[in-house]
């Protein structure tokens, strides 16, 4: 498999698209809304329940959040965060639904061995690394037990049905630009590690099973399809004789994104979005970070254990793995961040740490 090792700068052209949306948003708020008329609370509340809401629906939402003074905006905020705010416990029947919903969404994995970390100088045709990233090296040969994961990265509604059970406050909604991108089933985010692994925590005590965050190796070893040689795990994105068609990356993800379903797809989008990878799990490629329950430490992988890895004992910093979005960020990449660190692009998804599928 060829994949080059080199730097590429991807930002300008985020900036770039988020710099004309907020030009074209502010033009058309400018035209189509009355600065000095109250909110609607009742349009407000559907828009912001709406799920995969096309542009139809989001626009006008997006732009009063945008603008950032007058009436409107003042009113839409408070409408907003207080609909969250005092929404009532989930009931039994809501909660059995969620259970049933949660079942469906696992998806298997059977443990195996794998090589984990950046395989490139073993496995590429030029023995060369294929990522720039000081964590991913070196490669280790890894052994799973079984287990499970969710599907798709935990959703906005999936997790305001926790902070309902539990009286917690709801998660992203204090600042204007939070509530933007915030629909039911876009994946949470601006949720700090102990807040992700307070949910898996949650999970199990609903379900009677034992979730929690994925371990690094547990999270790798399903987004690579039980450890399959390619970090871009995506068929989306051709392969011609062992290579992938990196010309084609960029407008493949673009094309993805261009449903109408997100204010900004460089920052938000539904989940399945970038579609399954072989074994069925979603959005391992595209935009988007997710925790995982180990501590961080770049030289981790020279002295990882060979079975069921859990990283370091302790430290400072939290991992943090990418879904391949670009030549510089791919599956195979690490970062640490501070466990109390919050981000738009920045979600979770639990395992169910059993070795039989839910069910049996």
């Amino acid at each position: 498999m060829g994949y080059p090792s080199y730097r590429a700068c991807g930002t300008s052209r985020a900036f770039a698209v988020l710099s004309t949306s907020l030009l074209l948003s502010c033009s058309a708020f400018a035209q189509k809304i009355d600065v000095n008329a109250p909110a609607d609370k009742d349009r407000l509340i559907r828009e912001i329940t709406t799920p995969s809401p096309h542009k139809s629906t989001w626009e006008h939402l997006s732009m009063v959040l945008k603008w950032g003074r007058g009436k409107p905006y003042d009113d839409t905020v408070g409408i907003i965060q207080d609909y969250f705010k005092t929404l009532p416990p989930p009931g039994s029947d809501e909660l059995a639904k969620f259970r049933q919903k949660l079942q469906g969404e696992l998806v298997f994995v059977s443990g195996g061995e794998f090589l984990m970390g950046d395989f490139g100088p073993h496995k590429s045709p030029e023995k060369l690394p294929y990522s720039a990233n000081e964590g991913a090296a070196p490669a280790h040969a890894v052994t799973l037990d079984s287990y499970s994961i969710l599907k798709h990265r935990v959703t906005y509604a999936d997790y305001d049905l926790y902070t309902r059970a539990n009286k917690l406050p709801p998660a992203a909604i204090s600042k204007a630009e939070y509530l933007e991108f915030r629909f039911p089933d876009y994946p949470v985010a601006y949720v700090t590690w102990r807040q992700s692994r307070d949910f898996c925590s949650w999970l199990g005590q609903v379900t009677s099973m034992k979730f929690d965050l994925p371990t690094e190796a547990q999270w790798e070893y399903a987004a690579r399809s039980r450890g399959e040689l390619w970090v871009i795990p995506s068929t989306a994105v051709p392969v011609v004789d062992g290579k992938y068609n990196l010309e084609q990356l960029d407008g493949i993800i673009d094309k993805m994104e261009g449903n109408g379903t997100s204010p900004e797809p460089l920052i938000s989008r539904p989940v399945g979005t970038y579609g399954d990878n072989k074994i069925g799990v979603s959005d391992v490629f595209g935009r988007g970070r997710e925790w995982t329950r180990d501590w961080f430490d770049k030289t981790y992988y020279s002295h990882s254990a060979a079975h069921d890895p859990r990283g370091p004992e302790a430290g400072g910093l939290r991992t943090v793995r990418f879904a391949t979005s670009s030549r510089t960020r791919l599956v195979i990449d690490r970062a640490g961040l501070a466990p109390d660190t919050e981000k738009s692009d920045l979600g979770f998804r639990c395992v169910l740490n059993q070795t039989e599928p839910a069910g049996r």
